[in-house]
């Protein structure tokens, strides 16, 4: 006996039938609701939209990891045309493979094979050119000796995380003497791969001036720190925070996620600073760095040959006590820069890094034997420097940092809910667009769990109203990620075995 399809209940929200501009009310409200409950938790700090913006560079950082040679052949792309230059990558056998703008290779291994790369590869460029080589970074970590191989005067430039940058120093039998200069006054460590990657990128990344805390050390300060930099009322700039030293270990927990900078001269692992009176007082490194990793906030020890007297302070000629090239490089955009302003023109600095667990420890060192600088110093700013003591200038020798490794600080970019793991999150918006896909069922389960609300029961229509909205948001916002992975298979099977359960006829079902 045939029996006819019942058809399935529709679930009111409530607004069924009202209209305004010609388009439902309810897909309206929804439409508002969708733009303005965001907009009011990004207000309220809940959440983070900017974060959308790094979940759109996860392409890119995955770039990173792609075949060195294509690596290098990118940035080769983004040269000046009229810039005779190629791409090139050593082998384990000691060749080179080489690449031009058009995608011509040539592997060359011989000093005559090298002597033809400009004539098979950049016809157009003439004798007299000097031809720019850009290498992966895998390159010059684990072939440095291929390097005395290329070309004779010919400029080398390093690739990594899509950028270029020279490559200084002789290419001698054991090529030791390449350095990547990410910047005139910082060189880069090359040895391993690895870790120059996390170096450079530590060096590059941005500098949130509003989350930057400049703190002077001084015995019998206050014990805590606020949450917030405290700001000058004339011109608005972040001010020195001032902590008692053997505090700063326990007020890192109220700081999270900031970068603290503290200055002082370091001696067999103890931090030493001069107070603005008294004998000079100090605390453990290894106190300090491990507060930082237990409270996920970021420390930059700018370290003096001298005890220096603290930043804000005056020291005996009345002179303001401040760091050499800080509040400048402050201004700039990434680490890199604020970095190389305090090394000034005359320092240069040799960055590396180690990586252990979720904290990065970055360390720059006046290295010796480094190339020189194109900047030369004036003798005023030697003067400066000289006698710091006299013109409240500390002058930092040396840095030690310990951040948020780049994975980490990638997933925390990541998150739009603050609290929640970005793999949580990606989780969350999978389900929900797997749960659109079971919608029809998910309302009905969701119509027996809580019926739509009667009009009856509410005294005015905004109640009612504000009353399906609740229901409606609970419904998208929990129910349905919760029920995707079991109304989403039951809805599409429906659809699939629907013209088998139809009469090709009349629509009805078999007997």
């Amino acid at each position: 006996m045939a029996q006819t399809e019942t058809a399935e209940p529709r679930v009111n929200f409530g607004m069924a039938g009202w209209r305004l501009f010609g388009l439902p009310v309810r897909t309206l409200a929804v439409a508002l609701a969708l733009i303005a409950v965001p907009l009011l938790l990004q207000l309220a700090g809940t959440i983070r939209l900017q974060a959308l913006a790094s979940w759109v560079e996860v392409p890119a950082a995955m770039a990173e990891h792609r075949e060195p040679l294509a690596e290098a052949r990118a940035a080769l792309q983004k040269m000046p045309v009229d810039m005779p230059a190629l791409a090139a990558r050593a082998t384990q056998e000691g060749h080179w493979h080489f690449v031009n703008r058009s995608g011509e290779t040539l592997t060359a291994g011989t000093p005559d094979e090298m002597q033809r790369l400009a004539t098979l590869l950049l016809p157009d460029a003439k004798p007299a050119d000097r031809i720019t080589i850009v290498v992966p970074l895998e390159s010059l970590a684990r072939y440095r000796p291929a390097f005395k191989d290329l070309p004779k005067g010919s400029t080398l430039r390093a690739v990594a995380a899509g950028e270029s940058f020279p490559i200084l120093g002789r290419a001698d039998s054991a090529g030791e003497g390449l350095f990547v200069e990410v910047r005139p006054g910082i060189l880069l460590d090359t040895a391993d791969e690895a870790r120059a990657r996390e170096a450079l990128w530590q060096l590059q990344r941005p500098i949130e001036r509003a989350r930057v805390r400049i703190l002077a050390l001084e015995p019998g300060g206050p014990s805590t720190l606020a949450p917030l930099p405290r700001k000058d009322p004339d011109t608005g700039r972040a001010m020195v925070d001032v902590i008692d030293p053997a505090s700063l270990a326990q007020a890192m927990g109220s700081v999270r996620g900031q970068t603290l900078i503290v200055t002082g001269r370091v001696d067999n692992g103890v931090l030493y600073v001069q107070p603005s009176s008294g004998a000079e007082r100090g605390v453990l490194v290894s106190d300090l760095l491990a507060a930082a990793d237990a409270s996920d906030a970021n420390l930059v020890i700018l370290k003096s040959a001298s005890t220096p007297r603290q930043p804000g302070g005056r020291n005996w000629f009345w002179q303001r006590i401040e760091v050499k090239g800080l509040e400048s490089g402050l201004a700039r955009p990434r680490l890199v820069d604020l970095l190389d302003a305090i090394g000034g023109t005359h320092a240069r600095f040799l960055a590396s890094a180690r990586v252990t667990g979720d904290r990065t420890s970055l360390d720059l060192q006046a290295g010796q034997g480094l190339p020189a600088g194109a900047n030369v110093p004036s003798v005023r700013e030697m003067l400066l420097d000289a006698f710091g003591d006299v013109t409240g200038r500390v002058v930092a020798n040396s840095v030690e940092a310990s951040l948020r490794s780049a994975a980490r600080q990638r997933e925390i970019d990541r998150r739009i809910v603050p609290a929640l793991p970005s793999v949580a999150q990606a989780g969350y918006v999978l389900l929900f667009i797997v749960g659109l896909a079971g919608l029809p069922v998910a309302r009905r389960w969701w119509a027996r769990i809580w019926p739509p609300e009667d009009r009856a029961e509410y005294g005015n229509v905004a109640g009612y109203h504000a009353a399906c909205a609740i229901r409606m948001a609970i419904f998208l916002g929990l129910f349905l990620p919760i029920a995707a992975l079991l109304a989403a298979p039951k809805a599409l099977g429906g659809v699939l075995l629907r013209p088998f359960r139809r009469s090709p006829v009349n629509g009805t079902s078999a007997a």
